[in-house]
């Protein structure tokens, strides 16, 4: 399911045009949009409020559907919910959805199941169509949850073109960890490096926060690791008393506006013993490893996602742990 990430993106970015279109106009019509899911679904919906603030100017707010409570009061008739679930059949993103319609909201659903109850209950529904993902850790699902919403981010910005090629160029980064077998080669010496950790951090600024937050799920469900990802701006707020002699530290350094603000949080938990693993399109002094990231822009999101997708599974593997049926976990959560 990981190696199939670059055809679903090629087939999304050539088959859901006109849907991306009614989504960025239903965006452009409502007085605020709010975007849901659970877990990876939620890191998704993080990473679209980058995605939208960045290229379409346009404020759009996650909430973890097991909260929207939180959010009920800016509710009403004007107001658009987009909620994401890969089954759609998350009991706490139908409870979301079902209090968002009780007050008058739109209901819009990015789902890989047609038919389900989300799918029937939305006035809108956009198919993930990446056919059937069986592992429980979500892989392909979540980057074609990126790619629907940064292809309506570009929509609503009135340049639906520059989505569809950023999509097409994330496809092609992906290809490059995938198919020439030097990046993921690259991965698996990485994960060989990290078995022994009890923890590990990683650091994300931006659009990037969102990534390590997903990162660290990745590695925490497959391999049992215990992983945070933190924005990197909050290392002096509490999360550098954690750091000592050793512990790894991925560092998501990919956008060049925020590369220096990255760099300086590399450096301070360099200073405190961390052992630093860079992702970045250039080595840097604060890197004590580099893993090569060639992309830049938008499309990077595609690229640092199969990276640590690649190197949760390695981890997994190389600890004896099934990287399909990872312990304590269900494909679909639908009891509360």
């Amino acid at each position: 399911e990981i190696n199939e990430q670059p055809q679903v993106l090629r087939h999304l970015a050539a088959t859901t045009h006109e849907q991306v279109e009614q989504l960025a106009a239903l965006i452009s019509a409502a007085d605020n949009v709010f975007v849901t899911g659970c877990g990876t679904a939620n890191n998704a919906g993080l990473e679209a409020q980058y995605f939208f603030s960045r290229i379409a100017k346009r404020q759009i707010t996650a909430v973890m559907a097991s909260e929207m409570a939180v959010v009920e009061p800016a509710l009403g008739p004007k107001s658009v919910v987009i909620a994401l679930s890969q089954s759609g059949e998350t009991i706490d993103v139908l409870d979301a959805v079902r209090l968002s319609r009780g007050r008058g909201a739109r209901i819009v659903a990015l789902t890989n199941s047609e038919g389900s109850s989300l799918y029937r209950t939305a006035d809108m529904s956009i198919l993930l169509d990446c056919g059937p993902e069986r592992c429980v850790l979500a892989t392909k699902t979540y980057t074609a949850k990126l790619a629907l919403l940064l292809m309506t981010a570009h929509a609503l910005a009135g340049d639906p073109d520059a989505g569809r090629r950023a999509v097409a160029e994330g496809a092609l980064l992906m290809e490059s960890k995938l198919v020439d077998g030097e990046d993921t080669g690259d991965m698996d010496r990485v994960a060989a490096g990290l078995t022994d950790a009890s923890s590990m951090f990683i650091l994300g600024r931006q659009a990037a926060y969102p990534l390590a937050l997903e990162a660290a799920l990745k590695v925490k469900e497959v391999s049992y690791i215990h992983a945070e990802g933190f924005a990197s701006g909050e290392l002096k707020h509490g999360p550098i008393a954690l750091i000592e002699d050793g512990t790894p530290c991925l560092i998501f350094a990919t956008d060049p506006s925020v590369l220096r603000e990255t760099l300086a949080g590399a450096a301070e938990v360099k200073a405190r013993g961390a052992r630093t693993i860079g992702f970045s399109q250039e080595d840097h002094s604060e890197f004590d490893v580099r893993v090569p990231i060639h992309g830049a822009g938008s499309a990077t999101c595609f690229e640092l996602a199969v990276s640590f997708q690649l190197l949760a599974y390695h981890l997994a593997v190389r600890l004896g742990r099934d990287p399909d049926k990872p312990r304590n976990l269900a494909k679909s959560v639908t009891v509360r």
